[in-house]
Parts: structure tokens; sequence; C-alpha cells
């Protein structure tokens, strides 16, 4: 009985962890990461019903729904050819049916007298029902020459402004979202807010060859908008089936967008916005993403139902999406013609606690919503910077800095260091002239005593001694190129001033200096996230470029009646690099004391150095081969052409001998497995 008993019991433990794990979230939460990837964070929300039935009604290939004013789901139910009208628990409230006109419901919205649009694909019209489902008019293709004659008019989705002008997605139409006055009596306002054309390399070359008016190129198009929604300013949010910048936008009055989101995802289907400004979008896999009114990403979440699982919270098409005032998400399925509801959790009610209180001004109020998000989630990189504004607001720009450090906001960081900056030239500004006072004056006794007594001498004596090291006087050398280019590469040439192991020194001192400034850069300016290192990386790109340009370079002087010497190019061109070692130190210190405002002198010092050495390389390829300006430059294109086919050669042997360890590998395992099999 003992036995049975212990049986019995483990047996409901393992059926309870499994209802368990049934019952968990089917899907990850993912957030932006500082580096601008998505990681992993909290559940921001959860599913918690789907709602299939309303009444005795079902949906069948649903492809849109709106919140109207009344607080009731509008669903167009395309396949039933009708407009659904449900509550938010499901309850079935009405339905309009129109078999004389409604043949596609595609697209639907509702405005503030409860009049209700429908876009309809197949019978080619916006239709217009008032508050009783009665029909009252539709708007047809528009005669305007302005429109297009050939141009499609197959209403998809429906949004009304205050101003009582409708904006239509028209399948097909890549002009862009179709404008038209029911106020005039159906006037065509015009096209709004189409999307930019995206031209891929390939097409770039095929105009290149063979012209912009060629059929071979093709007609250059944008993309149609997807989806659209309003919001209560009157902004218009589009989506589109894109992996860019299109595939989220807000538009202005000129059509043109207003925010560009840090994060997108491709085939987007929905969209929608509540009265915080908060953004949802959704694509049809079932992913969907948050955004700030600014476009900054704060969630993605959801799943797609590839096994037919039918879990709540995985979805298969997602058609219509509508996002109420606490967040409450609902989201309409084309394929499992349902509508699943998701609500924030408690870390998410507590990071739009703290978004809602910095939007109303309330600085010092979001400081502790903010820190128990990052209490909660100290890789949430928004709470940071949240955290971060509330900081700089209250003037307390140290720990500004580091909150939007840990944020991954730069702009912000470099504004609060800024005023931090400013605040302590303020403090310390006599402190600074008095000192650079004392140095002046020291420095002018100490001159005019050594002139007198000589009390530089031994450090003379000592310089002297130092510089008289061959190696140390070698490297130094380099400093040569800056001054007299010709004498330097004479001197190497000629007078042996150099040496392989002094040209290795500088290709060294460049590499370090080029470490220093890839990892240990201002925060503002550097490019590699904090504590992450590639050396062996950086060395071979360093070195391994080096050597490989020098070689090819070599090569095609040896073909060309080139004069120089293998050593004499090798050489020469680590002390063209001679501009570098001056400037980079500069431009190291410079980017951890400057702002963004003030970048300019940054990019003013690269470009300096870059094309002070690109000049030293043409001159010593000149004085060291005897050639021309204009041979020289031919030489320059021969060795990057020649190193362009050493490079795809060694990707072919690359290729070649990992096919070959495969093969081995797999024919070692085909032997292993049959002698194990025979044994």
């Amino acid at each position: 009985m003992k036995k049975f008993t212990a049986w019995l019991l483990l047996l409901l433990m393992l059926l309870s962890f499994g209802m368990t794990a049934q019952a968990a979230t089917p899907f990850r939460t993912f957030t932006l990461g500082t580096d601008g990837d998505l990681i992993e964070t909290q559940t921001a929300y959860d599913p918690v019903r789907t709602m299939i039935r309303f009444g005795d009604e079902t949906l069948k290939n649903p492809q849109d729904m709106r919140m109207g004013p009344d607080g009731y789901l509008y669903i167009a139910d395309n396949g039933n050819k009708r407009i659904l009208v449900v509550d938010t628990e499901g309850n079935f409230i009405r339905e309009i049916v129109d078999k004389k006109n409604m043949k596609s419901p595609m697209g639907v919205f509702v405005d503030e007298a409860l009049n209700v649009y429908v876009a309809d694909e197949k019978a080619r019209a916006v239709l217009v029902y008032d508050a009783n489902g009665k029909f009252v008019s539709e708007y047809v293709k528009p005669t305007h020459q302005l429109f297009g004659e050939t141009a499609p008019y197959v209403p998809q989705k429906v949004v009304l402004d205050k101003r009582g002008n409708l904006y239509i997605v028209s399948k097909g139409n890549t002009n862009g979202i179709v404008q038209i006055s029911p106020v005039s009596g159906g006037e065509f306002l015009g096209y709004y807010g189409a999307n930019a054309s995206r031209i891929s390399v390939l097409t770039h070359i095929r105009r290149f060859l063979f012209g912009e008016n060629s059929d071979v190129v093709g007609d250059i198009v944008p993309i149609s908008v997807k989806n659209l929604t309003i919001d209560q300013k009157g902004m218009v949010y589009t989506v589109t089936e894109a992996a860019d910048e299109s595939a989220l936008r807000r538009l202005n009055v000129a059509g043109k967008s207003t925010i560009v989101p840090d994060a997108w995802i491709d085939l987007n289907s929905a969209v929608a916005v509540n009265s915080s400004g908060s953004i949802f979008t959704a694509n049809a896999n079932g992913t969907i993403m948050e955004y700030t009114s600014e476009g900054a990403l704060l969630f993605s979440f959801g799943a797609n139902d590839e096994l037919a699982e039918q879990r709540i919270g995985m979805f298969k098409s997602v058609t219509g999406l509508v996002v109420t005032d606490d967040y409450t998400v609902y989201v309409l399925d084309a394929t499992l013609n349902n509508i699943q509801v998701l609500r924030p959790t408690e870390f998410t009610d507590l990071v739009h606690q703290a978004f809602t209180l910095f939007q109303e001004g309330k600085y010092a109020e979001s400081k502790a919503p903010w820190t128990e998000v990052l209490r909660m989630n100290s890789m949430f990189t928004y709470a940071s910077t949240g955290l971060g504004e509330a900081l700089y607001r209250e003037d307390n720009y140290a720990e500004a800095m580091e909150a939007f450090r840990n944020g991954g906001y730069r702009q912000g960081y470099s504004d609060a260091w800024w005023e931090e900056r400013s605040n302590w030239l303020h403090s310390n500004m006599s402190t600074i002239i008095f000192a650079a006072v004392g140095i002046i004056i020291a420095w002018v006794v100490i001159t005019l005593l050594d002139k007198r007594f000589g009390i530089l001498k031994p450090l003379r004596f000592v310089r002297d001694k130092i510089m008289g090291v061959k190696i140390i006087d070698q490297v130094l050398y380099c400093f040569q190129m800056l001054k007299n280019p010709y004498d330097a590469c004479y001197g190497i040439k000629r007078e042996k001033r150099a040496s392989y192991l002094s040209a290795v020194i500088v290709l060294v001192i460049f590499f370090v200096l080029f470490v220093l400034n890839k990892y240990f850069s201002g925060f503002l300016f550097k490019t590699m996230p904090d504590g992450y290192f590639e050396l062996l990386t950086d060395a071979i790109t360093v070195f391994g470029v080096f050597l490989l340009l020098t070689i090819c370079c070599y090569l095609v002087c040896t073909i060309t009646d080139g004069e120089a010497r293998f050593k004499d190019i090798f050489i020469s061109a680590a002390y063209a690099l001679a501009p570098m070692l001056v400037f980079q130190p500069i431009v190291l210190v410079l980017s951890n004391v400057l702002t963004f405002n003030e970048e300019f002198f940054i990019t003013l010092i690269n470009v300096v150095s870059i094309g002070w050495t690109a000049l030293l390389i043409v001159l010593m390829l000149m004085y060291q081969n005897d050639y021309t300006l204009k041979k020289t430059f031919s030489t320059i294109f021969m060795t990057l052409f020649c190193v362009l086919v050493v490079v795809a050669l060694m990707v072919v042997l690359y290729m070649l001998i990992s096919q070959l360890v495969d093969f081995i590998v797999s024919i070692y395992g085909e032997v292993v497995y049959r002698f194990v099999k025979r044994v």
C-alpha cells in the first residue's frame, strides 16, 4: 500500500509539472540591448484567453479589427461577408450584413458617430454604414486624372481623420495611400505617404551597364503599404512587408515619416496605437513589437504556431491588432479564426508607469519605477535611458552619464557630458589659468637658467645617448617622411637608414595605437561594446593586410619596370604610416574629452591623417620606382586588382579544403559505423 501511494504521488507530481509547463507562456520576450541586438527579458505580456465563439457566431478568414468609440470590437469577417461587432469579453453585439453591396470586407474603421467604413476588395469601393448598420454611401475609384487611369483601386484598409478625410490602402497601388475627402463629395486629394523605392546592388550594376531606361533594368517601384491606423492626434501610422525603416512609419502632413524605429521585422501586417502613444506592430507570423512614441523598441514577443499546437499565445496569420489604454492586446488571426487576448505583466506595468510619468514631465516621480525595473532586469536598456533622462533633468549629470552609458544612449551621454564638463570648467577655471601661467613661467625660468648655467645638459646627454642607439634612430627616422618624403625614401633605399626590424617596430606601434583607439576611445566614439575584445582578429587584419598589399605591390612593380626592392617597399610603406602615429594619440585623447558637438575635430584629424598617409604611399611608390604620377596610379590600381584575385583564390582554396575535410570526416564516420555494426 505504501509503495502504491508513493507511485501515485510521483505520478501526480509529474502530471502537475506537465500541466504547469504546458500553461507557461509559449513564446519568449526580447528587448533591445546596448549593442543593438535583441536580448531576452522577462515576459512582457501573458496570454489570458482565446475568443473563438461569439454567441452562436464564429469567424471565417477575418481580415481586420478596430475598436470603436463605444468600446466594441468591429471585425471585418471576410469569409462570412459581414462586419461582426462584439464586446471585449467575446459576447455577440450585432452584425452588419449587406448582401447587395458587401462582397469581400478587408478593412474596417469606426468614426466618432459610430459610422462604419468598410474597405471592400471585390466591390472595389469603400462602403459606409450608419450606426444602425444601414448602407449610406460608397467611394469608388476616383476619376481625377491625377489618380491615373491604370492605377489599381482595390481597397484593403481604411481610416478616417478628424477632418473627414479618408486614407485608403489600395492593393497593388505603389503611388501611396489614396486620400479622399467625403466632405467634398468624394474628391480625390492625392496620394499620401508613398514608400521610397529600394534599389539593390544588382540593379545598380544593371543601370550602370545598360542605362537607366533599359528593359534589362526593369521598373523600380516602391513596396505598397500593407496596413495603417490613426491616433487621437490625427497622425497616420503605416506598416509595410519590408525589413527596413519603412516597416513602421508615422506620417506628418507632408507624408514624411517622423520616427525611425531602432528595430524592425518583415512581413508586417497590422499596426495599432493607444492613447499613450505606444505603437504596436505585428507581422503575419505572429511576432508583436511594442515601440515608444519615439520609435524605441520596448518588447518583441509572440510565436508562430508552425506545428499546429493551438496553444494560446501562438499565432498563424495575424491580420488585426487592437491595443487598449490599459495595454490589453487583442490579436486577430485569419487562419485560426480567433481573437487572442494578452495582458501586460507586473514588470511591463512598471515600465509603462515609469514611461507615462516621464512623458508627463514628472521626472522625479519616474526615478523610482525606473530603478525598480532595473532591479528586476539590469539589462533592460530603455529603463537605464529613462533613468538617465530623469537624472539629467534634475541636473545630476554625473549619474545621468552612468545611466545613459548603461542604456547605450550616446546622444544623452553627450548632452550630460557637455553639462558636466562645463560645470567642471567653471569650477576649476581659476586653477587652470594659474597652472598654465605657472608652467609658462617655469619654462621661461628653466630656459634662462639653462642658457646661463646649463642645467639641462645632463638631460641632453641622456637624450643623445638614447638617440645614438641604432634601432631607436632607425625607428625615429620614420618621421622624416613627414618633413621630406623624397629624402626619407632615398635614405631607406641608398643610405640604409632603416631596416626590417625598425619597420616591424613601426607596424607594432601602429597596431597598438589601432587597438587603443578601437577599445579605449571615449564611450561616444567607441564602436566596440565594453569588455569585448578581438585582438587576434585585429592582428591578422592589420599585419595580414599590410603584408598582402606590400607583396602584391612588389609583384606588380617587378612587371612594370619598377626599381624598388621588396625591402624598400616594405620599409617605406611602414614609414608612410607616420601621420597615423602622430595623430592617432591625439584622436584617442580627444575622444575621451569631446562631445558630439565637437565631433568635427575628430573627423577632421582622421581625414587629414588618412589623406596624408595615402599621399605618402603615392609619393613613396613614385620615388622608389622612379615612376611618373600616371604610372604610379596605374600601379596602385593593378595592386588592388591583384589583392582581389589573391583574396578570391584564398576563399576558393578555403572552400575546397573545407569540403575535403567534410568528405574525409564523413568517410571516417561511415567506416566507424560499419565497423561497429559488424562487431
